[in-house]
């Protein structure tokens, strides 16, 4: 274990020089290694060269990720998983995720759009995680009759609460149960028109929601991914838009797929970095926070995990794959974010299985 954790901060400390190097650099050099230029969506430096960043030259919490356990990745024989949420109750992990035929996955715009979701269970953050029962089905939804996808659980006081992407509605649903076996009853009728939501309860009730919004006209002419913002008095709703409901994202920057969770007395979301406008590749896990969740600060420009980098295993083996995506966090009792999770593509277009990577113990500050 120590000469493959050695290896694995070397590797660390040489992919920080590489991003942080190359950040310096012209976007005639993005274009020379080829990413921008063979990308429809134009991957590739955005921020400028005074950009305010919490950490310029380094990056805590990718110095936090550890390697997997072989026991931390959950696959299903015959099935694509996609979109991890975790939650522990009493001595159990409850795993869910959507769930698709992976006879199904034969194109990007296929089977995940007539997903549904599933439930996992152990006793250990890592792993081994077995199958305990489907959750959620469109056949048995009363208005989401084509997909349930992207389903995040949170406890909501006494109730457990799954909110999801609701298809062919392309709006977000709620279902509650009393007890995180279920039943799961949907509430029936969507709860507000947003994508990729993530949200966040306060203690007095109040919630805050952060969400994928895709504005027309778009600037670039694909469609952009921009960071909205959305309170409610109380977790049903209404969710008004904060703000002026413009990007809430620093220089424009946009995103896919946002995490939320509270520390150090402000909100901390992470995301994948749409278009590579951070990083200068496409869709690394990267980082932003906000003490009012109006004004987002970038945490870094180095990437907390990128598609582009060995991912290692404890026993020094590695995972091939060609993505990664849907990150999620695991914070315990104490307010440690100790886990990251995430979806992985085996190929270009597919959609695999879970990931749950160990994170030691990390608190964000402000302070470099």
């Amino acid at each position: 274990m120590g000469n493959n954790f050695s290896s694995l901060i070397a590797v660390s400390l040489v992919l920080v020089v590489v991003f942080s190097g190359h950040l310096q650099g012209s976007r005639e050099s993005v274009s020379e290694s080829g990413a921008a230029l063979s990308d429809p969506y134009q991957i590739g430096y955005r921020l400028p060269e005074d950009a305010v960043v919490t950490y310029p030259s380094s990056n805590p919490l990718r110095e936090a990720l550890r390697p997997i356990p072989k026991t931390a990745v959950f696959k299903m024989e015959g099935w694509s998983l996609w979109d991890p949420s975790l939650i522990k109750v009493e001595e159990t992990y409850h795993l869910f995720c959507s769930r698709w035929p992976k006879s199904e996955d034969y194109s990007f715009d296929s089977g995940w759009k007539r997903s549904h979701v599933i439930r996992a269970t152990s006793k250990n953050l890592f792993g081994p995680y077995e199958f305990a029962e489907v959750v959620l089905h469109p056949s048995k939804h009363p208005w989401a009759n084509q997909g349930i996808h992207n389903p995040k659980v949170v406890k909501v006081e006494d109730r457990f609460l799954i909110y999801h992407l609701a298809i062919p509605q392309w709006s977000t649903g709620f279902a509650y149960a009393d007890s995180i076996e279920g039943p799961w009853v949907p509430i029936d009728h969507p709860i507000v028109d947003a994508n990729n939501p993530a949200l966040l309860m306060h203690d007095d009730g109040s919630v805050y929601m952060v969400s994928k919004h895709k504005p027309k006209p778009t600037q670039d002419g694909k469609w952009d991914a921009c960071l909205r913002a959305h309170s409610a008095n109380q977790i049903n709703g209404p969710y008004d838009i904060l703000g002026d409901g413009r990007n809430r994202l620093p220089y424009n920057c946009e995103l896919e797929d946002p995490t939320i969770w509270w520390a150090n007395d402000q909100y901390n979301v992470i995301c994948t970095d749409w278009e590579g406008k951070v990083t200068g590749v496409q869709k690394p896990v990267i980082y932003y926070t906000s003490k009012d969740g109006i004004e987002y600060e970038l945490y870094s420009k180095i990437p907390v995990w990128t598609q582009e980098e060995p991912i290692y295993l404890e026993d020094g083996s590695q995972l091939q794959v060609s993505r990664i995506e849907r990150p999620q966090v695991y914070i315990n009792e104490v307010g440690q974010f100790t886990a990251l999770l995430v979806a992985v593509g085996i190929e270009a277009r597919s959609h695999d299985y879970i990931v749950i990577r160990p994170v030691d113990k990390f608190v964000p500050t402000n302070s470099p």
